[in-house]
């Protein structure tokens, strides 16, 4: 039996985290959480404004929190920067939480390459450079570390026409997770995927004018939507110490969608 607490198994302190697409949304809702237990964070986020907004609102948990605006994770330059600033800033990091994502819509038989080539950037290269540079750094550290890649259910089953390019991503995010954590695990670095249902945020809030949100919640078992704050915490387990022997894995947390 383990002599650990609970509080010791589920809180962060001491531990120093960056969430990228922290600004808003679900990346804002894990990002709180994991003040909440006690983790430094760097809020990064193309939104300089949103991702410091974000950083002073973590301040009041009582933990150093820092921000990174103008981080454009599909580029090799500018995930380099941030992650050297982070490093510069918290000294290490510990935790790494890929959110940041797009997604246009577009059906396929009309299918912009350009809009296609942006998302797979984004949601795609974007956690493969993110990972590369931050791995680089908890090697350096030698204690190990926890990655948390944002998928979707998407990349499992279609919710509605015109995702094909944000499901085909978050697939392959899916498969990089594995990928990433059969290679990381030598090093004591696990490597889990998250995959949200429909998420009530500031980016989806239009998604679901002309009544999309009620049509989805008819799917749902559980009759909602979730919460930025109800993701935030099935991330804060799956980086915790509770989950150390947890890797690979890709979690639904669609409120039963994907059974009905």
């Amino acid at each position: 039996m383990s002599n650990e607490t609970l509080q010791e198994l589920f809180g962060l302190a001491g531990l120093r985290a960056v969430v990228t697409g922290g600004a808003s949304g679900i990346g804002k809702g894990i990002a709180r959480r994991l003040a909440e237990a006690g983790a430094e964070v760097a809020v990064c986020d193309l939104n300089a404004e949103g991702a410091a907004a974000v950083a002073r609102e973590l301040g009041g948990f009582g933990v150093r929190s820092m921000s990174v605006g103008g981080s454009d994770v599909s580029d090799e330059t500018s995930v380099a920067a941030m992650i050297a600033e982070v490093r510069e800033e918290l000294g290490a990091i510990d935790i790494l939480v890929n959110n940041a994502g797009i997604y246009p819509t577009g059906p396929v038989a009309e299918m912009d390459v350009a809009d296609w080539d942006r998302v797979m950037a984004v949601n795609l290269r974007g956690p493969l450079l993110c990972m590369r540079e931050t791995v680089k750094v908890m090697r350096a550290k030698g204690k190990g570390g926890a990655i948390l890649n944002v998928s979707s259910i998407d990349s499992m089953h279609p919710s509605f026409v015109g995702m094909s390019h944000y499901g085909a991503s978050k697939g392959g995010l899916n498969m990089l997770t594995r990928s990433a954590a059969l290679e990381f695990a030598p090093d004591q670095i696990t490597v889990n995927a998250i995959c949200p249902g429909g998420v009530e945020t500031e980016g989806t809030q239009e998604a679901f004018g002309d009544g999309l949100k009620e049509q989805l919640e008819l799917r749902i078992p559980l009759g909602r939507v979730s919460t930025p704050d109800e993701i935030g915490g099935v991330s804060l387990f799956l980086v915790s110490p509770a989950a150390r022997y947890i890797t690979g894995a890709t979690l639904v947390v669609d409120g039963g969608y994907l059974i009905s």
